[in-house]
């Protein structure tokens, strides 16, 4: 008989068509096998093939949501497909969370005037203050896909009752800020006005974040003014604002209206609000064309009915299953699997503990799709060389 030969992959194929489709939390372990691996996992072309495996990976793992409820400063939720969570302690108290992207996922500190850019899964940080300006701001998160530059937006007002006057834009990629005049066609609402909280929380598809609000008019020739759904979005890759086309109210079944990313699309959900407990049909509408002024938000298919107790609206959507997530003041998180059509409460956000019903309490709209990754950017540091306040340890070195 001949010699027995062992058969080996190439190494070329391992790392450029196996091991980018592992999950992460997988990567990551191999990572502390030795150095040539932790090298060969931290290369910027590895991490860019990994990314994008796992966002055309419509696994279960890359199927969540990441959510801070109010009141609830040592880390946020992160809820796993429909029927599990974790939480992750974040680096130290957040206040706001305006976003997740690739895996990473932007915060405003609770002190404030400060963001805190933060990959849960590998455990890096990157710390940045706002610029030296006056005002109030609420925050954005966006992605410049060409540069590969993640961008933090923080929105300036003169006072309380202004609309915002200029958006500030900071870039990882040389970690400086600039500034953009707010077209005057575009009326952002004053801090006073309710849908102030409309600019720290968006909705993000591809790295682009979308904001809605409704909007009364009394058209020229009707007596009574009727209510549209308007929506716009900020384009990275040329630091600009597109207004997209309104949804009349009157063209649709329902008073109220929200955004999701499903599948990395757009997608507006109308239904009627409630108030005191009931069921609901919601229609799913996609908008034809977000490049021209003649686009129209179409109807594409209803689902429900849906149930809401009292107080509760529609707030996200699992961006690969379709779930959607249930806005509740108190108790436990619920979704709407549109599959088995039923309204389902969410295992594990609620239990005995004396701490539960603050922890779980007013989910407001702070809730992203969030894949996790191995995505870090210039500046980004360990965690374990920050203390408790946020400040970088003396004896920490750049990594």
């Amino acid at each position: 008989m001949g010699e027995q030969k062992n058969a080996t992959l190439p190494e070329d194929l391992m790392y450029a068509e196996i091991l980018p489709r592992i999950p992460a939390k997988y990567i990551i372990r191999c990572r502390l096998v030795c150095k040539s691996w932790n090298s060969v996992f931290s290369r910027p072309a590895f991490v860019n093939s990994h990314l994008t495996h796992q966002l055309h990976n419509n696994s279960e793992e890359n199927d969540r949501i990441i959510v801070r409820p109010c009141g609830f400063y040592e880390g946020v939720v992160d809820i796993l497909s429909t029927d599990s969570i974790r939480v992750r302690k974040v680096p130290y108290a957040c206040d706001t969370l305006c976003g997740s992207i690739n895996g990473l996922v932007l915060m405003v500190s609770k002190p404030g005037k400060r963001f805190c850019l933060w990959n849960p899964a590998i455990g890096q940080v990157k710390l940045f203050d706002f610029p030296p300006l006056d005002g109030h701001y609420a925050g954005g998160f966006c992605w410049d896909h060409v540069q590969n530059d993640y961008k933090a937006l923080l929105f300036c007002y003169d006072s309380m009752s202004s609309p915002a006057r200029q958006i500030c834009i900071y870039s990882t990629n040389s970690a400086t800020w600039t500034s953009l005049c707010i077209p005057q066609n575009l009326m952002l609402p004053g801090l006073h006005d309710s849908f102030w909280m409309l600019l720290g929380h968006s909705t993000i598809v591809k790295g682009t974040p979308y904001w809605s609000c409704s909007k009364s008019l009394t058209l020229p020739g009707e007596k009574h003014e009727r209510k549209f759904f308007w929506t716009f979005k900020f384009v990275p890759e040329i630091n600009e604002f597109r207004i997209l086309p309104d949804l009349d109210s009157l063209k649709c079944c329902g008073d109220t209206f929200s955004i999701v990313n499903i599948k990395d699309r757009l997608v507006g959900m109308t239904y009627n609000s409630v108030t005191h407990g009931g069921t609901n049909m919601v229609d799913m509408y996609s908008l034809d064309n977000e490049e021209s002024s003649s686009g129209v938000w179409s109807k594409m298919y209803s689902i429900g009915p849906v149930y809401f107790c009292s107080n509760q609206r529609l707030l996200h959507a699992f961006r690969n299953g379709g779930e959607v997530l249930i806005r509740g003041n108190s108790g436990p998180f619920t979704f709407y699997d549109p599959k088995i059509k039923e309204t389902k409460r969410i295992a594990g956000t609620t239990s005995s503990r004396t701490r539960t019903p603050t922890f779980f309490r007013e989910l407001y709209g702070q809730c992203y799709s969030y894949t996790p990754s191995l995505v870090r950017v210039r500046g980004m540091e360990s965690m374990q060389n920050f203390s408790t306040n946020g400040e970088l340890k003396s004896q920490a070195s750049p990594v």
